[in-house]
């Protein structure tokens, strides 16, 4: 994800969920509600169908990833917790390594391997030609639900354990510098992932947030919205309150 890419936004209105059924004045020709016109904003009909396809290929993608590196993140819970409740003259810091060690490189390669797949999902190369023309307003569509639902679980449980097991590791100073640079390599692709979906659909943080906050996890995606520079992005199209502006 270049500095290019993400210049090429122009400033989209705000996005939201939709709240009620389409209101007056969207009733089409012969009594059928013209969603297009209500939902969609101004995208063509051709639009709206690459972003229901694109949104649905991206989330195949982030379901697959999380079956299977969610019990990896389960496990290195597991392992932490498991040392921990040990007596202090009966823990072994080489042993929690050998433990974790291995779950977090296999987690890192499943995520590195989605993080590729996500940029090999948008093959019109919207990232760099195609984003500033779609970055417009309009309310979630299903595909994007269901996108963002994924990308929740994938926020909570990876990027959950990644904050949980630094601050556990404390505990165990060697471990942690062992450790440490293995949770942060894990991060990268995380946060790659997300800021590259985020770009690609833009009305997909707005859902996002609205998940993460109810579970206290806000924090998360705000952090992968600094660390990718959307931050700037987001405050031109109306959701710098959210993101942290004013």
């Amino acid at each position: 994800m270049s500095q290019s890419d993400i210049n090429e936004f122009q400033n989209p209105a705000d996005i939201d969920l939709p709240r009620t059924r389409p209101g007056p004045g969207s009733v089409a020709p012969g009594g059928d509600r013209d969603e297009s016109s209500t939902t969609r904003g101004d995208r063509s009909k051709e639009q709206i169908e690459a972003d229901k396809k694109l949104a649905e290929r991206l989330s195949a993608l982030i379901e697959d990833a999380n079956s299977r590196v969610v019990p990896l993140c389960k496990m290195i819970r597991t392992h932490i917790e498991n040392m921990d409740a040990r007596k202090e003259e009966e823990r072994s810091e080489d042993e929690l390594v050998q433990q974790v060690k291995p779950l977090l490189q296999q987690a890192e390669k499943i995520l590195s391997e989605t993080e590729g797949m996500v940029k090999g999902a948008d093959p019109d190369n919207r990232l760099s030609n195609k984003a500033k023309r779609h970055a417009q307003a309009h309310s979630a569509t299903p595909e994007e639900q269901r996108l963002a639902a994924a990308l929740k679980v994938m926020l909570e449980e990876v990027g959950g354990t990644i904050e949980w097991a630094r601050n556990k590791l404390d505990s165990f100073p060697k471990a942690k510098r062992d450790l440490g640079p293995l949770l942060d390599a894990l991060g990268q692709p995380l946060t790659q992932i997300v800021g590259g979906v985020m770009l690609l659909l833009t009305g997909v943080l707005n859902l996002l947030g609205k998940l993460l906050s109810g579970l206290g996890l806000d924090s998360l995606l705000k952090g992968i919205v600094a660390a990718t520079g959307l931050d700037k992005i987001y405050t031109s199209m109306g959701l710098g309150k959210w993101v942290g502006g004013k």
